[in-house]
């Protein structure tokens, strides 16, 4: 009987056995994006809150607005939530500015306040709100700010509000492009999401 010279070809349990390796790879990858995908979700859900909208006694705008901000202070003073508008102090040349948009928008003058103290962080702009609503003898306000700064806002408000009797509620702005899903797809995702962690952990351990 002579011997055959052609390689026998590969078994079929080994055939299957490297199919099911890949599809293992294929799956771990997979999940592992899925996981990933997930956790970054969930990293800007945990940083978005919105309260409910309710009439108060003014609104708020922080600082850093590049319009939104004041566009929904603006909206609230039209459908009747909130009569009077607050600007935090920053400089001249950016309380002019909001000012002015906010006259535009349909404020009064007499109804559009700016801090009397100038301020420099979320922790500033909360005590020199807090000064003002107490002159002012307001009971609830809304602070309208960005979505990854709502969290951060709500607790720093919250906090130096607690045992005034004034109600703090957080808005983020509507329509802007930081959301839950997809965040991590913008540079300045990343950027903004990794100051308010860093921030954010600032103000938990009381470093300036």
């Amino acid at each position: 009987m002579t011997e055959s010279n052609q390689i026998n070809p590969e078994h079929p349990t080994q055939q299957s056995s490297a199919l099911n390796k890949g599809l293992k790879w294929l799956l771990g990858i997979l999940g592992a994006v899925v996981i990933i995908y997930l956790g970054l979700v969930g990293i800007g859900a945990v940083l978005i809150v919105a309260d409910p909208i309710e009439p108060v006694d003014a609104v708020v705008a922080l600082s850093g607005d590049d319009g939104d901000r004041l566009a929904l202070a603006i909206e609230m003073h039209e459908n009747g939530i909130a009569p009077n508008l607050v600007i935090t102090d920053t400089s001249r040349t950016a309380n002019a500015r909001l000012r002015h948009e906010a006259l535009e928008g349909g404020f009064r003058a007499g109804d559009i306040y700016i801090t009397e103290s100038q301020v420099d962080s979320t922790l500033d702009e909360a005590q020199a709100v807090l000064e003002l609503a107490q002159n002012q003898g307001w009971s609830a306000l809304m602070v309208v700010t960005d979505p990854y700064h709502s969290l951060r806002t709500r607790v720093i408000f919250r906090q130096i509000f607690r045992g005034s009797g004034i109600t703090i509620l957080v808005r983020p702005v509507v329509g802007h492009w930081f959301r839950s899903p997809s965040w991590f797809f913008y540079p300045e995702g990343w950027r903004f999401v990794f100051l308010e962690l860093i921030k954010f952990t600032f103000y938990i351990f009381g470093i300036k």
